[in-house]
């Protein structure tokens, strides 16, 4: 047999799409339903589920939590307005009643009792990514999309008991519709360097502008990065280790993949 002839023979060997059996073929189908980005799980090379927390009191931050502008009241309003879903969890499955969530804006009082005291948008500080890193095979490019987010009212806003507490999670693409409806100055990344280069906090997203700290990454025991690596709570090595993995998941990993 001629090379040319075998080159053929196994460039039809590994091109060729296998048999499905009635079934749809799942490797043409996008990889997430929720993908604001869909692509087809045959064009991914690597892919790793990775859940982020953004501390909007951070300086680097800051452009997402402007007094009277923050993320967080803005998402929250357009519940109110009923213009955005909320959901109960990151899976996204199930739509969270507009009693559940205002009841879940309130500060819980003695014995699990909430108050008429609402959660201000500064003290709903925290703002928790999940995500997709896939590196694409045609564009040979590591790509990030956002599947969901989570408004999260940190421990120390949260008394009596001090423990984060989840408001609501949404769908990233319904929250970049939403976003799109409003005027610029209500999702404004402020520039303070130069107002001219001023982005939505969309663009921002995109261009990756924010601070954040991994808190996750999928797992079989689905477990954080703070359960898996440290000894006693409170001991550094889970920030240490998230460290570690932000410098692997999202410098290291596209130089290595580039290579094939």
């Amino acid at each position: 047999m001629s090379l040319q002839k075998y080159l053929l023979l196994l460039y039809i060997g590994l091109t060729a799409t296998p048999p499905c059996y009635g079934r749809t073929d799942h490797l043409s189908q996008s990889y997430s339903p929720h993908a604001t980005r869909p692509l087809a799980r045959a064009y991914i090379l690597y892919a790793r589920k990775v859940w982020r927390e953004i501390y909007l009191n951070e300086k680097q931050n800051s452009p997402c939590f402007m007094r009277g502008k923050e993320i967080s009241k803005i998402i929250i309003d357009g519940v109110k307005n009923g213009v955005l879903v909320p959901y109960t969890d990151d899976t996204l499955e199930a739509v969270m009643p507009q009693a559940q969530f205002l009841k879940s804006l309130q500060l819980s009082g003695e014995e699990g009792q909430t108050t008429p005291h609402e959660f201000f948008p500064r003290e709903i500080a925290t703002l928790r990514l999940v995500e997709h890193i896939i590196f694409n095979k045609i564009t040979a490019r590591q790509e990030y999309d956002i599947e969901a987010i989570q408004l999260i009212v940190p421990g120390r806003n949260n008394p009596p008991t001090h423990l984060d507490h989840t408001i609501a999670t949404f769908k990233y693409k319904d929250v970049i519709d939403y976003f799109n409806k409003l005027p610029f100055e209500s999702i404004c990344w402020y520039n303070a360097a130069n107002p001219a280069e001023n982005l939505t906090w969309i663009d921002a997203f995109t261009l990756r502008l924010f601070g954040s700290r991994i808190v996750k990454v999928g797992n079989t025991e689905d477990a954080t990065i703070d359960e898996l690596y440290e000894e006693k709570p409170g001991d550094g090595k889970g920030l240490i280790a998230s460290q570690k993995l932000a410098e692997e998941l999202d410098v290291d990993m596209e130089g290595f993949l580039s290579e094939y």
